[in-house]
This record gives structure tokens, C-alpha cells and sequence, in this order.
């Protein structure tokens, strides 16, 4: 239903602004609707992040990946792997490797955050003395059961565990039922 929505908004946004290309990005339902509503309308699809693969169709993610890679005429992979997961796949026009926007973006950031963020002292942490850890996968989420095995886990790991909340956890969670004393819920990092 969201990538319904999506693909017709985004359809009559392409009608009114006549792109020569549309350039899609990552895995998200968003990218998938992209790729859809350009092709529906023959308009050439850049993607970036392509050939990234789990190897897991049980996962939305992967679906969007596979389908907006063979929808797409130009494709910017972050690797070598992915460069070869395309090839495997039959894909090798258009392929450029350009390396990981992604991890440019966090090595340039970093700097910044490090200038200017005062969330480890709010946090009341020193540097390599905790572990961050996210998780938002529907699969982990949505289960109860599943969702406390990983808190269990956690709960072996002898340095603290900072872990910012999706609302899809925190649904799932309730009032921060299941999280033990060596995790702490950070819900002002809380993705919205």
C-alpha cells in the first residue's frame, strides 16, 4: 500500500517536471516506487547502491533492490562484490563502481560530530567504552519472542549497549519492557 501511494504521487510528479533521468537511491520502498513509475513512463533509472545483495527474498529490502537494479540503465555500486553480484545476475551495461557514498558521508560527518555533539556527555560515555546497536529489521521487530532473544543477548555483552529506538521497537517494546539495566534506550536518537 505505501509503495502504491508512492509510485502515484511520484508518477504525476514526473508528468509535471519531465526529468531526462531519475536517480533512485538505496533499498527503500521509496527507491522501489521510483524505479517503478520511471519505467512505467520510459524514463532511463541511475541507481545508486546498486548490486547489494543479501542473498535473502524474505527481506522488502532485497525485493526493491533486485527489482529497481534490473529497472534501472545506469548502476553505482559501492563495491567490487556488488559489481559481481550484478554480473551473476546478467547486468553489466551501465555498471560503474564508484565506491560507498555511505561511508563517505559517516567519514565526513564524523569530524563534524565530533566538533560540535555533546551526546556522549549527555550520555555520560568515553569513547570505545560502549556498543551501539539498531534494531529495526520487521523481522526482528514485529516478533516479541525474537525481539527478546536479541535483548537477552545484549544482556551478555559486559560494556553497555546504547541503542536508539524505531518506533517499530519501541511499538513493540511498549514502555521499555525488555530492556535490561546494561542497555540503554536513547529515545532523543529515536529515528523518526
Amino acid at each position: 500500500m505505501q509503495t502504491g501511494a508512492m509510485l502515484e504521487r511520484l508518477e504525476r510528479v514526473l508528468l509535471d517536471e519531465k526529468p531526462d533521468w531519475v536517480l533512485i537511491y538505496g533499498d527503500t520502498n521509496s527507491t522501489l516506487a521510483g524505479a517503478l513509475a520511471a519505467a512505467k513512463l520510459h524514463l532511463p533509472v541511475a541507481h545508486v547502491e546498486a548490486g547489494l545483495r543479501s542473498f535473502n527474498r524474505r527481506m522488502p529490502e532485497e525485493i526493491n533492490r533486485v527489482v529497481a537494479d534490473c529497472l534501472s540503465a545506469v548502476l553505482f555500486c559501492p563495491t567490487d562484490a556488488a559489481v559481481r553480484n550484478l554480473a551473476r545476475e546478467g547486468i553489466s551495461a551501465g555498471v560503474h563502481k564508484v565506491g560507498d557514498v555511505m561511508y563517505d558521508s559517516v567519514l565526513f560527518n564524523a569530524k563534524l560530530a565530533d566538533a560540535s555533539s555533546d551526546v556522549m556527555s549527555r550520555l555520560g560515555l568515553k569513547p570505545k567504552s560502549f556498543y551501539l546497536a539498531t534494531v529495526h529489521r520487521a523481522e526482528n521487530t514485529d516478533d516479541p519472542d525474537r525481539l527478546r532473544g536479541i535483548l537477552a543477548a545484549f544482556e551478555k555483552i559486559e560494556r553497555p549497549i546504547i541503542l536508539p529506538l524505531h518506533p517499530r521497537t519501541r511499538k513493540t517494546l511498549g514502555a521499555g519492557g525488555g530492556v535490561s539495566h546494561g542497555v540503554r534506550v536513547s529515545l532523543f536518537l529515536c529515528v523518526r
